[in-house]
């Protein structure tokens, strides 16, 4: 993915061009008033390509404090309240959570971060947004470059120095790998030898620094500080060649080339690599590197640019999906036609057959019609299914009878029913609409037809125990649902929710438990 970076100190400006794992300068700025038409053509060669924006400056303020253990919502009220405290003046500020006490509350370690001058940036910034340039942040440079630690030697205690010929002298402390502060001082020092006791005397002084802040044990002196100095080959050669003095009881020193610090970092020519170079590198390989500075309102042309991808994916996953519809419906279409067709010749071949037997025989005896002989059959169908035996049904019916002796059976009733409309007619009176289509889902009567008993009785010696005759009846209408596809209560000899059947008003006589079902079979044609 191609990337403009800026690289900004206190004295100029940066633009980076990064392809894969070439990092090339492209050009460079040193105040906004003398190149303002020259950045304003720079800007407008790739005006869709994104921005990432590295500060280094004297002008960042850090500040490490404890804060109380939340998450979601509070914990981001929280921070955003301590860093209104902190930077009060600053419209540029950034907090981290960088971990946990181990004892007491176990409250959070947070480190905020502001840059202190917004002048710094806005003059570059406004240009940005005039011409509608996607920024996809700014970036700390010191807070960015911890990622570099797990390429060095490793301590609990970490000292980074590197220097540029233009920004200076930065140092930048750490704890288990953790940023605490960062300090940038300007290093306008040719000879080797005076800039090499100069970053000496600096670390001298950060260390007393460190030492009076109490971030480094007191228990553990002679192994309190790992210094890394990363800079260039002929510093490290005369640092290797001729020591400075320096107590090595309580500072650990590391000179190392940067061209040696194996990252897999390559440039356009042989100049030293400074710290900008290795994490604009880092940036370049990232997929994801999350905003430091940079507002809402600073970032909307970059938000716009994501959501147009988004856009364009998804239109693309769209008319994916549907041109792999169209194909399956094309593919199913010309299935159909091949069907059609193999149909149109069977057809043909039948009618010429046809022809031929009404050339046989008189054309008064003997109509055939394709349509006709096929009402013919299914009307045959159903007087197939009209020839049923009602002996398989009555003998399970009689089976059930044999189980339930005070059972008193008066008429019974069998049919064979083959239209929706015939069993609709028989039970819309007893049956619900909703049980009715229920019944009728259950049923296709385009392959199906129903043959059907209708039992009317009573049940004998009731002597006027309601309860008694309904835990009988149950029991039968359970015995006969082993049997048949579905049993259908038209009349039950006692229902607590109605009135008592025998009583007043009843046409049964008094005394008398009468109960009326009907049982369905249903058979698929042959």
């Amino acid at each position: 993915m191609k990337k403009h970076i800026l690289y900004q100190s206190d004295y100029e400006l940066h633009a980076f061009f990064v392809k894969g794992l070439k990092i090339k300068e492209v050009q460079r700025f040193q105040t906004l008033n003398e190149f303002k038409e020259n950045f304003t053509q720079y800007l407008s060669r790739n005006p869709k390509t994104p921005i990432y924006w590295l500060v280094d400056t004297t002008q960042e303020a850090y500040q490490t404090t404890l804060l109380p253990h939340v998450l979601g919502k509070d914990r981001r009220e929280l921070m955003a309240y301590k860093m209104r405290r902190l930077f009060e003046k600053s419209d540029y500020t950034y907090g981290i959570v960088q971990g946990r006490e181990t004892q007491g509350r176990k409250d959070d370690r947070v480190l905020f971060m502001a840059l202190n001058d917004p002048n710094f940036l806005e003059p570059w910034l406004s240009l940005l947004t005039r011409q509608k340039i996607p920024l996809a942040g700014i970036y700390s440079l010191p807070l960015l470059s911890q990622h570099l630690l797990k390429h060095l030697p490793q301590a609990p205690y970490t000292l980074l120095v590197t220097d540029t010929p233009t920004a200076g002298l930065r140092q930048t402390f750490f704890i288990n790998q953790k940023l605490q502060f960062s300090r940038l001082i300007p290093l306008n020092i040719s000879n080797i030898q005076e800039r090499i006791q100069e970053i000496l005397n600096q670390i001298t002084t950060t260390q007393r620094y460190l030492d009076n802040e109490r971030l480094l044990p007191e228990s553990e002196p002679l192994q309190v500080l790992s210094v890394i100095i990363l800079t260039d080959i002929q510093t490290c050669h005369v640092f290797n060649k001729q020591p400075p003095q320096y107590d090595s009881s309580t500072l650990n020193i590391h000179v190392l080339d940067s061209r040696d610090l194996k990252i897999g970092i390559k440039t356009d020519s042989e100049r030293a690599l400074y710290l900008h170079d290795f994490v604009a590198n880092q940036i370049s390989r990232s997929w994801f590197t999350k905003n430091h500075y940079a507002s809402p309102i600073e970032r909307r042309y970059s938000f716009y640019r994501h959501l147009r991808k988004v856009f364009y994916f998804t239109s693309i996953l769209l008319l994916s999906g549907a041109t792999a519809k169209s194909a399956l419906l094309l593919q199913d279409a010309n299935s159909l036609k091949e069907k059609g067709s193999i149909t149109i010749e069977k057809t043909k071949s039948r009618q010429a057959e046809i022809e031929k037997l009404r050339e046989k025989l008189p054309r008064s005896d003997l109509k055939l019609d394709i349509l006709l002989m096929r009402n013919i059959v299914d009307v045959g169908y159903h007087f197939k299914a009209r020839h049923l035996s009602p002996q398989p049904a009555l003998e399970k019916l009689s089976h059930v009878l044999n189980r339930h002796n005070d059972l008193f059976i008066q008429q019974v009733k069998w049919d064979i029913r083959h239209l929706k409309t015939a069993l609709f007619e028989t039970n819309s009176k007893t049956m619900k609409n909703e049980e009715r289509d229920n019944l009728f889902k259950e049923l296709d009567f385009s392959k199906n037809f129903i043959e059907s008993i209708r039992l009317q009785g009573k049940i004998d010696n009731f002597q006027g125990n309601y309860l008694k005759a309904s835990r009988t009846f149950k029991q039968f209408i359970k015995d006969l649902q082993r049997h048949f596809w579905k049993i259908n209560v038209l009349l039950e000899p006692y229902n607590s929710n109605q009135v008592l059947q025998g009583k007043i008003d009843s046409q049964a006589e008094v005394g008398e438990a009468p109960f009326t079902i009907e049982l369905f079979i249903k058979h698929a044609y042959p």
